[in-house]
């Protein structure tokens, strides 16, 4: 308590002396309105800049900007966004007297990387000014990848493994090999505008997050621990949506495709300068490569927003999701080969109900500083399991939020800005596990019941601080208190697991970045991330993954970074990074059975680039490729292996052609490496190269899609592992192999409208 109090304390004093000094500011300022020069509507996340005191803005919704408290005097003012050409008022005179509205128009064009405006870091600010590697996956990027779920979306950023197990929307994702271990995406933060999806133990589920009204997506590599707590370990990943336009607007998109694949989604939006609103729908089913491989989902939600004049902006999300599924299960090595669409399972499947609230405020205060509030509620609930013999009951509902406050002002004649902030999530959850007859189906007995509670709370402080004009520094340390607790309801006496505890951590980061040119960046960075053992891990459980270990201590990683982004002559824009993660008893299921265990150290680094390629305004390109080493360094058994399904080399490139009326070509290719399929070193998958190709056709507000996936009908697997399987009669042990198999060549269909 007595730590806790001094950094309440400290932040406490920061905030006063530096609102003291914003609020004692008197000088001139600039305002004005930002618009599309090919519609006339207003641009949002445009950056504004004065570039000789290197402070600035960012437009709203509207396009509307304010800069204040500058001192008079002539000043280049610049203005820069993804998609749009730069554009600069050189000799701009500021006068305390006076201020004028500035009418901006901003031309589309090919986009600079590091131009792009990013929000992820809890600082809109462009990615030149981020010292960890940042990867935007704009609207044109969206539109014509198409995907329906995130694995789709994710593919074109190097380091991303996914695992699409069902072909469908529950997808596993991981970041250079971390977070593999599990059977749900853990160790990435996943936000959809700035709020998180992951529940308090980490777990993401992303059902329902909704990729057709998504207007670009965000990706920052490496520990985001300092800002965000214990699940953004390997990197964070932001959704953001689209804004509701004044007026009355709307959309409505279908998609037929092989293996009765079926989706519709519509909005509409519209409202006024101050209120707006979203309403909208999707409706996904697949049937499947194999026997009883169905997903059929279905969300509603709805986006509010109104802006208080003088009394800031409130928003309102809801989203509700219910999605069905049927587990085919894995086939084995013979039936894999063969291509065979049999269904190993009989039963197993599950279903989910997803709520999802958010309440958000943001409110400027004094001249150059803003206080942001977000609060919301996530309630799940979950029938079913991956095991004929098993039949699961979930129920988990979390209820957080954060408040944060920033100020820029000047420190030494720089730019200095400052973040403070804490959040807090209580969870609960409820599990009841029946045994199932493997051959009727019938529900049995209760084999096990408990209840779970976890309680995360942090607070923060960063600090950005340009040393001269062209290098900033970023400070920050976030403190975590972790405390869960389970109650075994099933088990008596010395076999009752009930037990509770608790994990404290301080994660600090460190940060430089340099641009000497506004086409070079360079960057680096040093930082720390941890997270604390499920529940499930300690106490109850998996048949699927693991059995629990309740001596689990916690994972800690610290991550080096060295890296440098920039774009040539306007035409090809690049980012490579250098990475070491060292991992600190890293939770991994092992042994006979398997077991939840602490694998000691291990260690992964890697290379990770990124060459966009405009050669026209017709023709372009992309390449992503990323190298990645794991190894044991501290377990007896393992030292010096490789880590489980941790491909060395993968690959993903695509060329895009655009003709002039409105007919838009691609073609991808993904190259997946082979990776062992155990920590023995005994397995290997052999990896795989996929061709896709998309035909786009753009009339008027129509569209017209044709795609073609896995052209060459090659056979993959999304998934493979291998388990030693030991047999008490025999006294030996033998590897059973488990894969995945990814979809045969398939066809989608397309189209829509938007007004």
């Amino acid at each position: 308590m007595a730590r806790l109090s001094t950094y309440i304390v400290l932040i406490i004093f920061i905030m006063s002396v530096s609102f003291g000094e914003v609020a004692a500011q008197t000088n001139g300022s600039i305002h004005g309105t930002i618009s599309d020069a090919n519609t006339g509507q207003g641009i949002e996340f445009v950056q504004v800049k004065l570039v000789e005191l290197s402070v600035g803005s960012i437009s709203d919704e509207n396009g509307s900007f304010e800069i204040n408290d500058i001192p008079d005097g002539n000043y280049t003012l610049e203005f820069s966004m993804l998609g749009f050409m730069t554009e600069r008022i050189n000799d701009y005179k500021v006068d305390a007297a006076q201020s004028q509205p500035l009418t901006i128009q901003l031309r589309p064009e090919q986009y600079k990387l590091n131009e792009i405006t990013v929000s992820a870091t809890k600082i809109s600010k462009t990615i030149k000014d981020i010292g960890s590697p940042v990867y935007v996956i704009g609207s044109k990027e969206l539109e014509q990848i198409e995907g329906r779920n995130i694995e789709e979306s994710l593919a074109t950023i190097p380091g991303v493994f996914t695992e699409n197990r069902f072909n469908g929307g529950s997808n596993v994702v991981s970041f250079r090999g971390i977070g593999i271990h599990t059977h749900v995406t853990r160790g990435i933060l996943v936000l959809v505008d700035g709020v998180p999806l992951n529940e308090t133990s980490g777990r993401v589920d992303f059902e329902g997050v909704d990729m057709e009204n998504a207007k670009r997506i965000e990706v920052i590599k490496g520990p985001v621990s300092s800002l965000y707590g214990p699940n953004g370990i390997t990197g964070v990943i932001n959704i953001i949506e689209k804004v509701p336009q004044s007026g009355i607007h709307g959309g409505f998109n279908a998609y037929y495709g092989s293996y009765d694949m079926r989706k519709l989604s519509g909005n509409v939006n519209g409202g006024n300068e101050n209120f707006k609103y979203l309403v909208k729908s999707n409706y996904i089913y697949s049937g499947g490569y194999q026997d009883r491989q169905v997903y059929d989902s279905k969300s509603v939600g709805i986006k509010l927003s109104n802006e208080f004049k003088n009394h800031g902006k409130l928003g309102f999300t809801a989203d509700y999701i219910t999605a069905y599924t049927e587990y085919a299960g894995p086939l084995d090595s013979t039936q894999y080969y063969e291509r065979s669409t049999i269904a190993t399972s009989k039963f197993t499947g599950s279903d989910k109900d997803i709520l999802r609230l958010n309440l958000n405020y943001r409110q400027k205060i004094g001249q150059h500083s803003d206080l942001f509030s977000s609060f919301y509620y996530r309630k799940r609930h979950y029938e079913g399991h991956y095991r004929d013999s098993q039949f699961g009951i979930d129920n988990v509902g979390t209820l957080g939020g954060e408040i944060r406050w920033k100020s820029s002002f000047s420190l030494l004649s720089r730019l200095n800005t400052i973040s403070v902030g804490a959040s807090a999530d209580q969870e609960s959850g409820t599990e009841e596990l029946y045994v199932r007859d493997e051959d009727t189906g019938e529900i049995g007995d209760l084999v096990d019941d408990g209840r779970s509670a976890y309680m995360l709370g942090g607070i923060y402080i960063q600090d950005e601080f340009f040393i001269v004009p062209k290098l900033a520094l970023t400070l920050g340390v976030r403190f975590d208190l972790v405390q869960y607790s389970w109650d075994d309801n099933f088990n008596t006496g010395e076999e009752n697991t009930s037990d509770n505890g608790s994990v404290t951590s301080t994660s600090p980061k460190f940060g430089l970045v340099f641009h000497p040119t506004d086409n070079l960046t360079l960057f680096g960075n040093i930082s720390k991330g941890f997270n604390p053992p499920q529940i499930s891990q300690l106490y109850i459980g998996s048949s699927y993954s693991g059995h629990p270990n309740p001596d689990l201590e916690p994972e800690y990683l610290i991550n080096y970074e060295v890296g440098t982004r920039g774009n040539i002559n306007a035409v090809i824009d690049y980012q490579f990074s250098l990475f070491r993660m060292d991992f600190k008893d890293q939770i991994v299921a092992d042994g006979d059975p398997p077991t939840y265990e602490n694998m000691g150290d291990t260690r992964h680094s890697g290379l990770e680039a990124s060459v966009k390629y405009n050669a026209t305004k017709s023709l372009s390109g992309h390449l992503s490729y990323s190298f990645l080493h794991t190894e044991f360094i501290t377990d007896p058994e393992y030292k010096g292996n490789t880590l489980r399904k941790t491909p060395s080399n993968q690959l993903n490139a695509s060329i895009q052609y655009r003709f002039n009326f409105g007919l838009i070509a691609s073609v991808d290719y993904v190259f997946m490496d082979d990776y062992y399929m155990d920590n023995e070193e005994v397995n290997v998958y052999e990896g795989h190269s996929l061709f896709n190709a998309k035909l786009l056709y753009k009339f008027w507000k129509c569209y017209v899609g044709f795609r073609v996936n896995n052209i060459l009908d090659r056979n993959y697997a999304t998934w493979a592992y291998a388990s030693s399987v030991y047999d008490y009669r025999t006294r030996t042990s033998s590897w059973s192999k488990s894969y995945y198999p990814g979809l045969p060549r398939n066809f989608t269909l397309s189209m829509g409208i938007n007004f």
